[in-house]
């Protein structure tokens, strides 16, 4: 099953019915040059931590070089406040940059990373976590063209159901430029796992990609945000002062834009 592109107007529908949904047109081809030579010059030098076979760097905005303008670039800011519905959004301190895939069914709502299928980020039961309409989303910025063979997959309406087994699982199927932002309780897959000597590998490893975070300002953002924050850190064998002392300059240009940063409070 593929996908289908939506009106900006649209888009908080999309997300509170769907638990995803296609921005078109948010980078240009110079902004995404550049965010990729900055993302893979990083890893190229050594940096970030290995996940399940991808290259991954968690705290991005803090860590990979010139890069802090894309995770507050106007039209990510945009896209998060159409899907949350409101002005009043948070930075959650959550930003990566990937390169190469992972696999598995997963959702972003932390209960596997915590081990308690019960408590998540938000520590809530399944029974309140998945109800109501979108409090906190990711944006995903994969720059280059999203494929069949490369693209990410989602289970539409998953972020309404506790369990990682996919009912309806749909591609994501982008140009470069485009951006798809999710519900973080939606269930979805980086990819699916090619033949050992396929050729479809070398695509795969090359998929550079960015993650951004955000909530409506509230307690439920703030709790998913210390709790994501905790995750991150343990990821990079930091505290959380030595994170803090590593502004990219994200902060500002968020600042600027009127977005809460959860992370310096």
């Amino acid at each position: 099953m593929t996908t289908t592109y939506v009106q900006p107007t649209e888009i908080a529908d999309r997300v509170t019915t769907e638990g995803w949904a296609i921005a078109k047109n948010r980078l240009d081809a110079d902004e995404i040059h550049s965010a990729r030579t900055l993302i893979a010059a990083h890893f190229q030098a050594g940096k970030g931590v290995l996940l399940n076979g991808a290259k991954v760097q968690p705290a991005a905005a803090h860590f990979v070089p010139g890069l802090a303008w894309l995770y507050a670039h106007p039209q990510i800011i945009e896209v998060a406040r159409a899907a949350l519905g409101t002005r009043d959004i948070a930075f959650t301190g959550h930003s990566d940059a990937h390169q190469g895939f992972t696999l598995g069914w997963h959702k972003d709502s932390g209960s596997e990373a915590l081990e308690d299928p019960l408590c998540g980020y938000f520590g809530e039961s399944p029974e309140t976590l998945f109800q109501g309409p979108p409090e906190v989303v990711k944006v995903g910025i994969y720059l280059q063209e999203s494929t069949s063979i490369n693209c990410l997959r989602v289970d539409p309406g998953s972020h309404l159901r506790p369990h990682l087994q996919p009912v309806r699982p749909t591609e994501v199927l982008m140009e470069a430029g485009d951006v798809v932002v999710f519900d973080v309780r939606i269930t979805h897959a980086g990819a699916t796992a090619p033949y050992p000597d396929s050729p479809e590998l070398d695509a795969l490893r090359e998929r550079i990609s960015a993650f951004v975070t955000f909530g409506q300002s509230g307690e439920r953002t703030r709790h998913f945000s210390q709790a994501n924050m905790r995750r991150q850190q343990r990821q990079l064998g930091l505290s959380g002062e030595a994170v803090m002392t590593t502004d990219g300059g994200h902060a500002a240009l968020l600042a600027s834009q009127d977005v809460l940063v959860w992370e310096e409070n």
